[in-house]
């Protein structure tokens, strides 16, 4: 499976990200216009500009709520942001070292996003230019008079059955121009990589064209059939669609920059994760992983004192509801407007105080006063929910998602290392202006 660009990033912790960084020479940029371009960082020779920071928040999920945002939120997101674009660009350099970009399946990864560029651009212009005719039209309109939507759904079902139609004689008619001949017999166990299973002028698909480099299992024929003409289809529109000067070269510059980090960890992760066995011997020396807490249901009175707490706890022995008192005395806001029910806290939750406390109790029993920085507790259990421990088997993809956490975190810093990364910490205008 390809590790999406969203996904790569999500692999890595802030932490993790500042690794890259931790060897970095910090400097500040005091004399950049404010309408200039600036170099917010350096990895090597590559460089992350305001113009990509400015770019990667609007294509954030945040960036039609980044102006409503206070200073404070912004700065953080540009700072993560630009954490994340040296990161990318500190994997990109490590990728090209290792060749990935000269190697076949990224090549082939390339070509794909370009030809489906291709595509998608010559049949949207295709169905574009599907109008449902004026006769019909008028007949749709008599028909749902006074209900928009349902003559809305029929103009859009008759665009979709006429642009099906349009599709297969597009097609058809490629196939006669391009002189396409098919050799399905050639299909099967004995053919070679460069065996020729479509040719045509100036087209073709290989055997090679039709299998997944990322694995070695020999597809059954009607599979190798499916993406032979699936394939065929797809080159043949972004052929002509090429040849009638549509250019995405823009595009798929910017995914080959993308693409090849994502690349990179999978390379790593298949390195890291050969087998299940590698994750199963983690999950044992980190048990804690697969850990479900106890659950209690807790009831709680805070106050101000220790001799107050102390008075109410004998209240409480001698007969009285802490629920009632902690509705009246409580000093936790919450819990008084709650008369002092809690609800059910996880074991862990709660202040190290009070997780001592509680983990000796019975279900009913009171607790002695217990003292944090909130105040003086009294607490009680009224039931419990045990604890469990997950099989490595039902979370083994979180325990996957943990260990490869670790491996990247420390790999990203061990980059760091080894690549001159230069940080460039613009001043305000307030402090240029001082």
């Amino acid at each position: 499976m390809r590790l999406n660009r969203i996904f790569l990033l999500g692999l890595i912790s802030s932490a993790a990200l500042w690794a890259a960084g931790s060897h970095a020479q910090v400097q500040a940029q005091e004399d950049a216009g404010a309408n200039d371009q600036q170099v917010l960082a350096t990895v090597g020779k590559l460089a992350v500009t305001s113009n990509d920071l400015e770019s990667a928040i609007a294509s954030s999920p945040f960036a039609t709520q980044f102006a409503s945002m206070d200073e404070d939120d912004q700065a953080a997101l540009r700072g993560d942001l630009l954490k994340r674009l040296v990161f990318s660009r500190l994997f990109r350099l490590e990728a090209k070292k290792l060749g990935l970009d000269k190697g076949e399946a990224f090549k082939k990864d390339v070509d794909d996003f370009r030809m489906g560029l291709l595509y998608r651009y010559y049949m949207d212009h295709l169905r574009a230019r599907i109008q449902v005719p004026p006769d019909v039209l008028a007949q749709m309109k008599q028909t749902y008079k006074g209900d928009a939507d349902s003559l809305k759904a029929a103009e859009a079902s008759y665009r979709a059955d006429r642009y099906k139609s349009i599709r297969l004689l597009t097609l058809q008619q490629l196939k006669k121009q391009f002189d396409v001949k098919f050799h399905e017999e050639r299909i099967g166990p004995q053919a070679k990589p460069d065996t020729v299973l479509m040719e045509g002028k100036n087209v073709s698909i290989r055997y090679s064209d039709l299998l997944d480099p990322n694995t070695k299992q020999f597809p059954k024929p009607e599979t190798i059939r499916a993406r032979l003409y699936k394939r065929a289809e797809l080159l043949l529109v972004a052929k002509v669609a090429e040849e009638e000067g549509v250019d995405v070269s823009e595009r798929v510059k910017r995914y080959k920059e993308e693409r090849l980090p994502a690349m990179l960890v999978e390379k790593k992760t298949a390195e890291w994760v050969p087998s299940d066995e590698v994750l199963r011997k983690y999950y044992k020396e980190h048990p804690q992983i697969g850990r479900v807490p106890e659950r209690r249901h807790i009831g709680q009175l805070v106050v101000a004192t220790r001799e107050e707490a102390e008075k109410l706890r004998k209240r409480i022995l001698a007969g009285e509801s802490l629920f009632r008192l902690a509705g009246k005395l409580s000093i936790d806001e919450h819990g008084r407007a709650r008369n002092g029910d809690m609800g059910w806290i996880a074991e862990g939750q709660g202040a190290p105080q009070l997780e001592a406390a509680v983990a000796k109790l019975k279900d009913g029993e009171l607790s002695e006063v217990v003292q944090t920085p909130k105040g003086f507790h009294l607490v009680t259990v009224l039931e419990r929910v045990g604890g469990s421990q997950k099989t490595f088997a039902a979370i083994k993809d979180r325990v996957k998602q943990i260990y490869l956490n670790e491996k990247l975190a420390q790999y990203t810093a061990d980059l760091g290392k080894q690549y001159h990364v230069v940080w460039n910490v613009l001043k305000s205008e307030k402090d240029r202006d001082q």
